[in-house]
């Protein structure tokens, strides 16, 4: 969008934030469809829809257009995540349920370590490589997602009966609020990294590409690290004084980030906060499915409170960089962070059920 169609830094966080904003949209919209064609049909179809946005998107010429294709690919991704969540913790409980989410959040963040830097190099090749590589991506899943469920119909039940604890009453904790809260801040934040930081450290600190990838590639990696931990052991379920050191963990990154000059200081300060980032992510992930009986719905819910971080992080992180500069984004991120903890301890404080 800088190199192509000379966005500001505030219009790049408002693009950022579109597919958010579409894909927040969408986790309702689309819920009742997707209930109603079942998890592997809905992830087939909406694999298909990204491989098409991004087509249509590498076609376009004008900066409008991209902006509804980007806003068609956030809409249509709401057909992946929360199914696929829902999916996959159906009819499980405990250390089972923690063992699959685990799995599940080192899927993805195996993604997000390798896919930063290879952007990064992708871009310094060609504009559109990063592009037709994610195309690629798309449209293979896309055959695979159709092949596979029709040659092996077992696999559309992906959870062994001998797993399943049947639950009949709802069990929920009431900790999902603060666990929510928490990954908001934590979205938040990786807003600005994400869509944010690579302008500032490309013109300000005249990072190139490729080393502003490694720098994310960094923060996945000690993400992915973590998920792998949060998925053997248990002792931090239903445990406050855990949420409450990771909220405030979350609060001095934020304020030390931005003073932060040196690529090791960066690297350092982010691989942190990928140790936080997954903390907080598994914590809302766990306490919101644990003793549900709507899955789905809840999977939606977390999906929505990280997609409001992000389009948060993107917008107030654009606006607030263009006008104050880099400082001044991070410590408003710091300040919602110290609101969010405090609302936290009052949450712990009346809360009942463990």
């Amino acid at each position: 969008m800088r190199d192509i169609f000379d966005s500001t830094a505030a219009e790049i966080g408002w693009f950022s934030s579109l597919w958010a904003f579409s894909y927040l949209i969408g986790c309702y919209i689309l819920h009742p469809l997707s209930r109603r064609i079942g998890a592997h049909r809905s992830i087939a179809i909406a694999s298909f829809g990204m491989f098409l946005a991004v087509i249509l998107i590498l076609l376009s010429k004008d900066a409008w257009i991209v902006f509804i294709l980007y806003g068609f690919f956030g809409f249509v991704t709401a057909l992946f995540w929360p199914p696929l969540m829902g999916w996959l913790s159906e009819g499980i409980e405990g250390n089972y349920l923690n063992k699959m989410m685990g799995l599940f959040n080192l899927s993805w963040s195996t993604g997000l370590v390798i896919s930063p830097y290879l952007g990064g190099v992708f871009l310094e090749l060609d504009l559109q490589s990063p592009l037709i590589f994610a195309a690629g991506l798309y449209g293979f899943l896309s055959i695979v997602l159709i092949i596979i469920p029709a040659a092996v119909p077992s696999i559309i039940s992906p959870n062994n009966k001998k797993n399943i604890d049947e639950t009949v009453i709802d069990s929920s904790t009431t900790l999902r609020y603060a666990a929510w809260l928490g990954n908001l801040t934590a979205y938040i934040i990786f807003g600005v990294l994400l869509f944010v930081f690579p302008l500032y450290a490309r013109d300000e600190l005249f990072f190139s590409e490729s080393s502003i990838g490694l720098l994310l590639l960094f923060r996945a990696l000690f993400s992915t690290f973590i998920f792998i931990l949060a998925g053997k052991f248990s002792w931090w379920h239903f445990n406050k004084i855990y949420m409450i050191v990771m909220q405030s963990l979350l609060v001095l990154f934020s304020f030390f980030i931005p003073y932060a000059n040196s690529w090791v200081t960066i690297v350092s300060g982010l691989s942190v906060f990928g140790i936080i980032f997954a903390a907080q992510y598994s914590s809302s992930i766990f306490h919101g499915v644990s003793g549900s009986i709507h899955r789905e719905k809840r999977m939606a819910i977390h999906e929505a409170v990280l997609t409001v971080g992000v389009i948060a992080g993107a917008i107030g992180g654009g606006e607030i960089y263009q006008q104050w500069g880099m400082a001044a984004a991070f410590n408003c991120a710091a300040a919602a962070a110290t609101f969010v903890l405090i609302i936290q301890i009052v949450i712990m404080l009346f809360q009942h059920k463990p």
